[in-house]
């Protein structure tokens, strides 16, 4: 059995938050949490340095100020970050094909809510897009670990939930743990088992851009996927059929180009090269697009 959680640290008559065994007999501490004066025990036989309450507290808990304090300062940093528009990388690997990822948790997001309630579930953090939207939903536990039905809930709303498992030590250092989570449920891999519980969370985009045939040397006007979540572009992938036939009907109406793969529209006509791509006739009224979202079927 883990061992109990006990009330560890306070903040000093400037605010500033520390550790029970650095504070000094005699001195003047107040509770992170609901702000009453407490006092330092670290001469107990029986049990580890701790704060005590002067008059008992039924809501303040070894477990709560830790957890009340994190999200204080987590709050904090982020809405600094924010602010500044810098990014705040965080690592993590799926548990299921072991894909590693690295992402700007903030790529995205505009603003940040303590107070949004996602149906019956309270996020301790939910970070919005510019439209208010939320794409994350950052929880803070040190023993209750959200549910089935929760992880499936945000998952049909297309939100990332990043989870974080909280110990004594996460007091401090509060930016190296908010850039390892314990546990995001997303991953951007097809081959994924846990892939299908992701896909609202992921958006498929095709855009144009100029490429240099690798056969021919000249330069062509070629489309591409990229996937895109909430924690930046996945990577490229290649156009699905009916992604192709959109493309097509749209933009190549009447054209001397076919939906086997489709990829390139240029000067030339070539044959497919490692990568897919096939050169076609040049249209004089293409236009460029970017940036245009398919709806996936």
């Amino acid at each position: 059995m883990a061992k109990k959680l006990l009330h560890i640290i306070g903040y000093d008559e400037e605010g500033n938050v520390l550790h029970v065994d650095n504070t000094e007999k005699g001195g003047t501490y107040v509770c992170p949490q609901c702000g009453e004066r407490i006092i330092a025990r670290k001469d107990g036989s029986m049990q580890r340095p701790h704060f005590a309450h002067f008059k008992k507290s039924e809501t303040c808990s070894g477990e709560s100020v830790l957890l009340h304090h994190f999200r204080k300062e987590a709050v904090s940093m982020l809405q600094a970050y924010i602010n500044q528009k810098k990014a705040l990388f965080i690592e993590w690997s799926c548990p299921y094909c072991n894909r590693k990822y690295s992402k700007d948790l903030l790529q995205q997001i505009t603003s940040l809510d303590t107070e949004l309630t996602i149906e019956e579930h309270h996020p301790d953090i939910s970070l919005l897009d510019s439209h208010g939207q939320p794409l994350i939903a950052l929880t803070f536990f040190i023993r209750k670990k959200p549910t089935k039905r929760t992880l499936h809930l945000y998952e049909d709303k297309g939100i990332v939930l990043i989870q974080y498992q909280l110990d004594e030590d996460n007091w401090k250092n509060i930016e190296e743990k908010l850039t390892h989570p314990d546990s995001v449920t997303f991953c951007g891999n097809e081959e994924c088992y846990n892939f299908q519980f992701y896909q609202n969370c992921i958006h498929r985009e095709y855009f144009a851009q100029k490429f240099k045939c690798k056969k021919c040397g000249k330069v062509v006007d070629g489309y591409m996927v990229r996937n895109t979540s909430a924690l930046g572009i996945l990577g490229l992938d290649r156009l699905r059929d009916h992604e192709k036939q959109e493309i097509v009907s749209k933009f190549f109406r009447g054209k001397r180009a076919t939906i086997a793969d489709i990829l390139v529209y240029g000067k030339c006509r070539c044959v497919p090269h490692s990568k897919g791509l096939v050169c076609l006739n040049k249209s004089d009224d293409f236009k460029e697009t970017k940036h245009s979202k398919i709806t996936k079927k």
